[in-house]
């Protein structure tokens, strides 16, 4: 029997929280391509991690997801998803869990425990599917999983999906060696298509019989990846023979156009004259415009560049956002703290884990900067309306303690 499903992943909903304007182009792309997935007459979607941005994301933001998440069940498109790094929460109290009980997803990765080993439940989809997975967990916790897989589901009949959201170490680009990953001798074997979230880039790979696919991110989630926009997800043609077309649909709500600024030997004036200059010849109609300056000024300091001027002018001319990256900028005269400004709090979390960590002794920890990040996700659970103080307390207690092995 032959079908058609969608695979994408990292919607991060909830995102660019201090910028409005952003906010609301992430809740409209992930809106376009249930829209597509529809258009396209899929029989499911698949979304593999980070649908929200935390585990419990404002209510404004679950609202425009659960009005859309309706319409694909209402129109017969099925819905299944697992947590991501973002919207895993350690006590389980993860949004995704509320939607499978309203009936909207079927939240994948569950298993039970035997003899050690995770047996994972296979959900068949009436299309002619079978789906298993593995949530993401922050900080990378989830890797582990992949070696306590029962692998008897390698033996599995028919058509298989595996979701999971990590990186490969294999497939891992450049700038992204450093960060944690499975390896390809981790996963199970025999599945027809490997669907992946948690890295933002888009890219294709056989593995065994099957292919492994990271569709990349609905929508950017921060400055860098702005510049390369490239929004998007897979739609996966299976033919009666389960011979598989794997094609891209593009999801791009603008145009970006990036102007790079050197402030070598120059006064912060100099460097202001020379944006409104360029900025005045450039149609920005409903484009983002992203500024970058970098170099050393000759005197004055970075935040001596009034960047309102700029800005003001860029909106007048019809952009619809503008931000600004001063993380290659310095002056003779200070020293300025390097952070981007359009950073996450999650990125800055981070950089400040990295920057600090040969003064982070942990005994029997290997992956001290993964531990302390998933004490940060674990410390900021919120207490719950109905709950006690000390019952809060216990609880990021015995979770903390989950994190530390204790």
């Amino acid at each position: 029997m032959s079908f058609k499903f969608a695979h994408m992943s990292d919607c991060h909903l909830g995102s660019w929280s201090n910028h409005p304007e952003l906010k609301e182009m992430s809740v409209l792309a992930f809106e376009k391509a249930l829209d597509e997935c529809i258009k396209e007459k899929a029989d499911f979607a698949l979304i593999c991690g980070d649908l929200f941005d935390t585990a419990l994301p404002p209510v404004d933001i679950l609202r425009r997801a659960v009005a859309k998440l309706k319409e694909c069940c209402d129109k017969g498109l099925r819905i299944y998803a697992i947590a991501g790094s973002h919207d895993f929460s350690p006590t389980g109290k993860t949004m995704l869990s509320v939607l499978e009980e309203a009936g909207l997803i079927v939240y994948v990765g569950k298993f039970t425990e035997e003899n050690g080993k995770m047996k994972l439940h296979v959900f068949s989809d009436m299309a002619g599917a079978k789906i298993c997975g593995v949530v993401g967990k922050k900080g990378a916790l989830d890797i582990e999983f992949f070696d306590l897989i029962d692998r008897k589901i390698e033996n599995l009949p028919g058509f298989k999906i595996f979701m999971f959201h990590a990186a490969i170490a294999e497939f891992r680009p450049p700038h992204m060696k450093d960060m944690p990953a499975v390896s390809l001798r981790q996963l199970p074997e025999n599945f027809d298509y490997y669907a992946a979230g948690h890295v933002h880039v888009s890219h294709t790979a056989q593995h065994g019989k099957g292919v492994i696919v990271f569709p990349n991110a609905l929508f950017p989630t921060e400055f860098p990846e702005l510049e390369k926009y490239d929004g998007g997800f897979s739609l996966v043609h299976v033919d009666d023979s389960n011979r598989m077309a794997v094609s891209r649909k593009a999801i791009r709500l603008f145009d970006v156009i990036t102007l790079n600024f050197s402030a070598d030997a120059k006064s912060p004036e100099q460097v202001q004259e020379e944006m409104v200059s360029v900025l005045e010849k450039l149609d920005l109609a409903n484009k983002a415009l992203l500024i970058k300056i970098n170099g050393v000024l000759e005197k004055g300091r970075p935040i001596d560049i009034d960047m309102r001027i700029v800005t003001n002018l860029a909106l007048e001319k019809g952009a619809f956002t503008v931000k600004k990256s001063t993380s290659s900028l310095s002056s003779r005269e200070f020293e300025e703290v390097r952070i981007m400004e359009n950073m996450s709090t999650d990125e800055i979390e981070r950089k400040l884990v990295a920057e600090h960590l040969d003064q982070m002794k942990m005994p029997g920890t290997a992956d001290v900067s993964g531990t302390v990040a998933a004490l940060m996700d674990v410390f900021k659970e919120e207490k719950g309306e109905d709950e006690t103080v000390a019952a809060y307390e216990s609880k990021i207690k015995e979770n903390a303690k989950k994190v530390l092995g204790l």
